[in-house]
């Protein structure tokens, strides 16, 4: 090859976002999470940087009639997508872009559309501006998506729903849409005038064998009712330099987003911006078309990997981005076991979950690096999972059940403030409530043990008995126990939410997205910050790791009544850590 892609840059201690945010790994655990590029920058960038900085006054830059010129060409050779010059909207990102997007063709409260699976900055874009996240989830079927159109167009339909949240090509699940699936989500958002903003930003990464399609080209409807969001920024591996081009022929739509930006107080890019973008489009493609040879090996050698020593693991097939998203639930864990055990072995991707539940259970795993490197982290996942199944074979698999309706509960020892070692085991006395809430301290958990505390004369008279488990320790809940009719359950350990499947938020916009707390964020969200909620948010977004020793400051909550025979009549999993049933749901399933 031409190009260098086989040589590991060492990027600790230089303030990579992606290095830096793995916390006490040794020197030889790279990170295949965020997505950016484990490869030195194309040399015809490196070269025009330097340029710049040795004889260039570093001033306020805007964007050149060459710098436009050379974004049109490329989007007319690379893309067949015939631009005006006008139309080009330059923002430090694309991520900024989808804020100013969605701040530009919708109002506070109304609805935007996402299908999740997908990037999670999307869920933060929509829910920082105030809009209400609707979710259509993608189908899957053996690895491999395609969009439920009926749901889509169900939610499409609702009143305030006023924009769809795009991704083309699809991170994670790596779908290069077709010509035809784009045309069926055209006929739905022009037919219930919806906006679209397309996230593009991967379309240069498309793998041999398929073809990728603007959306704006599938339909001359959609000229004045899409924003095509594109950058420089992944296939070039220029994400530090935040410049993006995004692109909208509605002159309206246009003019909104420049004033938000204004309003944002958004100026125009920096230098080295602009020129690393127009050398790039003018210099780099035959960069780019290695590139695109050496991410479509290392796919197949991941793919051949797994089918040899883990034919339970699904790879889906990855058509475009550089980013493989690998179906793991087949080994056997829950999503919080499969992250412990590739922490613990120094491996590093992105897990599943963040992208939405619907990735809970999954991995994705950034191929833009050398092929040592991945055999380096196949090798390690190979040696973690036989330690983990040589741990089940000497102790036991660990006991994980989901409490559904039908389900008969395993018995379960327990310390309470009544006494200690305990055990709950049919037959009961009675039905019971069983409520798996937060810690004691925590401000939500005293609500909802207030909310108990008020219904539990009607509980009573209906024959069900309560019982409250907490993150808390004994002691705090001896404490405590006296202001409640009911028993409080202590599990410090959180060894009763692990073997129930009671999970955490898998992410501050979990946190706070539910209809509770919407409200709230929709008039203002802002108005979080006066809260003591702000702790439970930075705790999140910390990026030290979670401290197991104490309570889990993103736990979310559950609800489940238990038959006198074992058998789980009812039961309400959390979504969010505001998703919690009011009395009179309870009541009426008893």
């Amino acid at each position: 090859m031409k190009y260098d892609f086989t040589s590991v840059p060492d990027r600790a201690q230089r303030g990579s976002t992606k290095w830096d945010s793995v916390n006490g790994a040794k020197p030889d655990a790279i990170p295949l999470s965020v997505a950016d590029m484990e490869f030195p920058t194309a040399p015809p960038i490196v070269e025009a940087l330097k340029e710049v900085a040795c004889h260039a006054v570093l001033g306020y830059t805007h964007a050149t009639d060459d710098y436009l010129e050379a974004v049109q060409r490329w989007m007319a050779r690379r893309h067949h997508y015939l631009i005006r010059k006008e139309w080009i909207v330059n923002t430090p990102g694309v991520v900024n872009a989808l804020g100013l997007l969605i701040d530009a063709v919708t109002k506070p409260g109304e609805g935007v559309i996402i299908l999740t699976p997908v990037y999670y900055p999307f869920d933060m874009a929509v829910l920082a501006k105030g809009r209400k996240i609707i979710y259509s989830t993608l189908l899957e079927r053996d690895g491999y998506y395609t969009i439920d159109y009926d749901d889509l167009r169900k939610k499409a339909a609702a009143p305030k729903t006023k924009a769809l949240l795009f991704c083309n090509p699809h991170n994670p699940v790596g779908r290069v849409w077709t010509r035809e699936e784009l045309q069926k989500v055209a006929d739905i958002c022009c037919d219930n005038d919806l906006f679209i903003i397309d996230d593009e930003i991967h379309h240069d990464l498309i793998l041999p064998g398929y073809t990728h399609t603007v959306f704006a080209t599938v339909d001359p409807r959609l000229e004045q009712r899409i924003a095509v969001c594109t950058a420089p920024s992944k296939t070039f591996n220029l994400a530090g330099l935040q410049g993006s081009n995004i692109i909208i022929s509605n002159p309206t739509v246009r003019a909104k987003t420049i004033a938000c930006g204004m309003l944002n107080l958004q100026m125009d890019l920096n230098i080295f911006a602009y020129t690393a973008c127009q050398t790039a489009y003018n210099q780099c493609e035959d960069w780019l078309e290695e590139l695109l040879t050496v991410i479509d090996g290392n796919a197949k050698y991941v793919e051949a990997f797994m089918a040899e020593h883990f034919p339970e693991i699904r790879v889906c097939p990855l058509e475009g981005t550089y980013l493989q998203w690998l179906d793991m639930r087949g080994l056997g864990m829950t999503h919080k076991e499969l992250k412990q055990m590739l922490e613990g072995a120094q491996i590093y991707l992105d897990n599943g979950e963040l992208f939405g539940e619907a990735g809970r259970g999954f991995q994705r795993i950034n191929l833009a690096c050398a092929r040592t490197t991945l055999e380096k982290t196949m090798a390690r996942f190979q040696a973690a999972v036989q330690q983990v199944r040589a741990g089940w074979e000497a102790n036991g698999k660990p006991v994980h059940q989901t409490l559904l309706p039908g389900v008969s509960l395993q018995p379960f020892r327990y310390d309470s403030a009544d006494g200690e070692k305990q055990e709950f085991a049919p037959p009961l006395a009675k039905p019971t409530l069983l409520v798996f809430s937060r810690y004691y301290e925590c401000s939500l958990c005293r609500a909802t043990l207030a909310m108990l505390r008020a219904a539990y004369p009607l509980l009573c008279a209906r024959g069900c008995e309560i019982m409250v488990i907490l993150q808390s320790p004994l002691d705090t809940l001896r404490a405590a126990q006296k202001s409640y009719p009911f028993p409080l359950i202590a599990d410090p350990d959180k060894r009763l939410y692990d073997r129930y499947n009671v999970f955490e938020a898998d992410g501050v916009v979990q946190m706070l997205a539910g209809d509770t707390l919407f409200g709230v964020v929709a008039k203002h969200v802002r108005r979080l910050l006066d809260t003591d909620f702000v702790n439970t948010i930075a705790t999140a977004l910390d990026g030290e790791p979670a401290d197991e020793q104490g309570p889990r400051e993103t736990q979310l909550s559950a609800f489940v009544l238990v038959e006198k025979n074992g058998t789980v009549a009812w039961s309400h999993y959390g979504k969010t850590i505001t998703d919690l049933p009011t009395p009179k749901e309870i009541l009426k399933h008893l």
